[in-house]
């Protein structure tokens, strides 16, 4: 007999934890009419959305119960023929929601520390918001009136509330280094400029490693990768000193731009792959045969990533001038010494190699090499 209690002990015991498996998400809703269909998304790697469950809504309530998620990241709830959604972090607890139809974003959601955070973030941030909007309303009946003190006044408060909103994201960084949470507090800082690429690489870094190789955390690690190069680039505008490079010819030699330089030359930033600069290639060929006796040089920089593809490029458009790349795509290094983000880019330089006029194209083009060659002869 005690064989038997102590065998329906341990069957009992089994059935619990296979049921502590996973998480339960309860709604209680308003203004949702019964049958209404209720969908969990979660997105994929491609960030897709993708429906991985589904209940419906009966008198108001609805319950759903989910597999352990795979990873630290955002789901959210879709409703049928209903737009908008509630997202929430997909944990290993209990959620309780009350959700309004009127009011899809700004939902309750209790249970589990990260959704904690994740509500008790956007809530505040709301207070935050709502506060600014009053604020303005105020300075602005404030302007209208006349009454100069009082918006002095209204301006000091508001950036008193701008500093308390940056303060609160960095301290929620600063004691939650686990917390997908803090990825999207670094992300607001960063894209308020409050934090500089650097400063928020700094914060990226302290995070929990299982946080930075989760799919938010490697879309911040790019984001500030991006921003760190950028910030390193040179903008090179008129009236600038063109930066000089040095970078592999076709056959494999080294040429500088100092070697290239011609009474007037043509930093030309193109590729094989870019249609745009294929298109502009015939006009260049043809303001070069005119020219090139003249002064007139041109010196090619490619973002090819492949040299078969950049030399065939180079013969069939029939570019005779100088070329140099480092087949380093958008990371070419003299593209991005010189702040080139889109293509075709191009840089007219004088014979001390100053820019004197930047991204000409067509008639354009012709017209400006014309005015500098023959203001040189005439001297």
């Amino acid at each position: 007999m005690k064989k038997i209690v102590l065998f329906s002990i341990i069957i009992t015991m089994l059935s619990c934890n296979k049921e502590q498996k996973g998480y339960v998400i309860t709604g209680n809703t308003s203004g949702f009419e019964d049958g209404i269909k209720v969908y969990v998304n979660e997105l994929s790697k491609s960030n897709r959305p993708i429906i991985i469950d589904s209940t419906t809504i009966q008198q108001g309530k609805f319950e759903i119960a989910l597999p352990p998620p795979e990873n630290n990241d955002f789901n959210y709830l879709t409703f049928e023929k209903i737009n908008g959604n509630v997202v929430f972090l997909a944990e290993n607890n209990r959620i309780e929601m009350t959700i309004k139809r009127d009011s899809l974003r700004f939902p309750v959601v209790k249970g589990g520390t990260e959704n904690n955070l994740f509500f008790s973030y956007m809530n505040t941030m709301k207070k935050y918001s709502e506060k600014k909007i009053d604020l303005n309303n105020q300075r602005h009946v404030a302007s209208k009136l006349g009454e100069t003190d009082k918006v002095v006044k209204i301006a000091t408060e508001m950036q008193e509330i701008i500093d308390k909103e940056k303060q609160f994201r960095k301290d929620l960084i600063e004691n939650n280094a686990s917390s997908l949470v803090s990825i999207m507090a670094i992300t607001d800082l960063l894209n308020m400029k409050v934090l500089s690429p650097n400063e928020a690489k700094d914060k990226f870094e302290a995070l929990n490693d299982t946080l930075k190789t989760s799919r938010l955390g490697k879309n911040l690690g790019a984001i500030i990768s991006n921003a760190i190069a950028v910030a390193s680039q040179k903008r090179i505008d008129i009236g600038s000193e063109a930066e000089d490079f040095s970078a592999p010819t076709p056959d494999g030699k080294m040429l500088t731009l100092k070697e290239s330089l011609g009474k007037v030359t043509i930093v030309d930033f193109w590729a094989s792959w870019c249609k745009p600069c294929r298109i502009e290639n015939p006009n260049v060929v043809k303001v070069y045969n005119k020219y090139h006796d003249k002064g007139l040089n041109i010196i090619g920089v490619s973002l090819d990533k492949k040299q078969e593809s950049w030399t065939k490029a180079i013969e069939d458009d029939h570019l005779s001038w100088n070329h140099v790349s480092n087949l380093q795509f958008w990371q070419e290094p003299i593209a991005r010494a010189y702040g080139v983000r889109s293509i075709p880019a191009t840089f007219i330089l004088d014979e001390k190699g100053n820019v004197i006029a930047k991204n000409l194209r067509g008639p354009a083009l012709e017209q400006k090499i014309a005015e500098l060659l023959d203001q040189q002869k005439s001297l």
